[in-house]
């Protein structure tokens, strides 16, 4: 396997098989390269599955979590393949309650309604990263992988902007990319999501500019991206 297979390997395949491939494993002993693209693609996927677990559960969902395990109720007297079975049920069942959630496209209905939220993420100072500043080519690349359109980095490098990292989140069940930057030892943060996270039209080039519980907000369209910094 040379690296151009791995990438291949990588963009294509399935997280949830658990499948291990014996070439795989081999060229990643082998180069440190393909073996840093794996890295921060396990990152990635570790930050997504955490920010699911981390969303809090609508009471309609909740309700159907409830009922699920209602009806899976066992008798004392069963069998332990049975048990096996029906707790395996009700796990699927739930999952699958979860994947019907979060699968569900989320549009924000304006851009203060953004802002709100982007401010209220930035305020958290949670600055766990899945890569820095150094990784970020390989970070494209996968995070092109992980939310399905053309991630493009903004040049902020005239604005005196430093990229830091980044890492994936959910901002509001929308999945996106989320970069640090620094200016004058202040941090700042820059949201990225595809424009079919709105509910409405936005041209590009066009700007919406707000302040918020002492933070300033700015949200733009460009190449069909929005993106929404927070300082």
């Amino acid at each position: 396997m040379n690296c151009k297979d791995f990438q291949y390997w990588l963009l294509t395949r399935d997280v949830f098989t658990g499948n291990e491939n014996l070439d795989v494993v081999k060229h990643l002993k082998g180069c440190k390269s393909c073996k840093k693209l794996y890295n921060i693609d396990l990152g990635l996927e570790e930050n997504i599955q955490t920010a699911f677990v981390q969303q809090e559960i609508p009471n309609g969902l909740s309700h159907q979590i409830e009922l699920t395990l209602d009806h899976a109720k066992i008798p004392k007297r069963v069998s332990k393949k049975r048990l096996t079975g029906s707790v395996f049920s009700v796990a699927l069942a739930s999952l699958i309650a979860f994947m019907m959630f979060f699968n569900t496209p989320f549009r924000y209905e304006n851009l203060q309604q953004l802002s709100e939220k982007a401010v209220t993420r930035h305020l958290k100072r949670d600055m766990a990263m899945s890569f820095d500043a150094n990784q970020i080519e390989q970070a494209l690349i996968m995070l092109r992988k992980e939310l399905k359109f053309n991630v493009i980095i903004p040049n902020l490098k005239n604005q005196g902007y430093a990229l830091l990292g980044g890492r994936l989140c959910i901002l509001d069940k929308c999945k996106i990319a989320y970069l640090f930057y620094e200016k004058q030892n202040k941090v700042t943060s820059l949201f990225i999501m595809d424009d079919n996270h709105l509910a409405f039209e936005m041209a590009d080039g066009s700007r919406f500019i707000n302040d918020i519980k002492g933070c300033h907000t700015d949200i733009w369209k460009e190449k069909g991206q929005i993106y929404a910094m927070v300082y």
